[in-house]
């Protein structure tokens, strides 16, 4: 892990807001408030990580959160906006692509995960009927087992299946408006499938 990161993790105990812009690509832009709020060099990560071992400099972070939320806030806004802004430059980069493969990732992801999804699930449920029906007295270190496996992979399958939702979306909003249509955000799509329109 990056000494970075390691800084945001640190001041994100305290400060949230703050951390998660340290961490991020606006970081250089708090460099020299957190700097001075903390008396050292805001670009120098070896100061900045010594200095926040002491509780004292944290809760001057904390402070300084409190007293620049709004200006935070916006830097969190726009580094955020930057960093969408780059992934659709990507994705329509990869659209336009005269090679196949480019352009049909997103696609081979979305059945690889599906498909990897399937069959764990799939599996995990299988065996947890062949124990209970097959052989109950051992049945409760089995479902242990497959709920331990199965609870590693949580934080793995949130990430893949939230990618796999965004390509879904973003790739039904394209054909759209290849088709001539206008783009609409994610509350609208879900407004439209409420109404049933």
């Amino acid at each position: 892990m990056s000494i970075w990161k390691t800084i945001s993790k640190t001041i994100g105990g305290v400060a949230p807001l703050l951390g998660t812009i340290v961490g991020g690509p606006a970081g250089t832009l708090v460099g020299g408030l957190i700097g001075s709020a903390l008396g050292v060099d805001g670009t120098d990560a070896d100061a900045v990580h010594l200095a926040i071992q002491d509780p004292a400099q944290l809760a001057k972070l904390r402070e300084l959160e409190l007293n620049n939320k709004a200006h935070l806030e916006t830097l969190a806004i726009q580094a955020e906006t930057q960093k969408i802004a780059e992934i659709n430059k990507t994705m329509r980069a990869e659209i336009n692509s005269t090679d196949e493969y480019v352009r049909r990732w997103r696609p081979t992801f979305g059945y690889v995960v599906s498909g990897a999804w399937a069959v764990q699930i799939t599996g995990s449920t299988a065996t947890l009927i062949y124990a209970v029906w097959k052989d109950p007295a051992t049945a409760g270190n089995i479902i242990n087992m497959v709920a331990t496996f199965n609870g590693s992979t949580s934080v793995l399958w949130s990430i893949a299946l939230s990618v796999l939702g965004i390509n879904v979306v973003k790739r039904s909003q394209d054909k759209v408006v290849a088709g001539g249509g206008a783009a609409s955000g994610i509350l609208q799509g879900i407004s439209q499938l409420v109404r049933g329109k």
